[in-house]
């Protein structure tokens, strides 16, 4: 991932690998990747995510979860 590039839920997913985040967060694989689609996780997966972006070393902002109260309109922006 580039570090000047804003990092999107896929491209954690290919870094930190979709099996982990699944297995840190109890849910199956097709969860991950509709995720990843979505360019979205879910606000409950925060925690371990951010556990997972941490042990590799990449960003992992807020953006990319659907907490409440968050504008994701500019998703895109770092």
């Amino acid at each position: 991932m580039d570090q000047h590039t804003p990092p999107t839920v896929s491209a954690i997913c290919e870094v930190v690998g979709r099996q982990a985040i699944a297995s840190a967060v109890g849910v199956g694989l097709t969860a991950v990747s509709n995720a990843a689609s979505e360019n979205r996780f879910p606000a409950r997966w925060f925690y371990a995510v951010r556990a997972l972006c941490a042990e590799s070393g990449i960003q992992c902002p807020e953006r990319l979860f659907s907490f409440a109260g968050i504008d994701n309109s500019s998703a895109g922006a770092a």
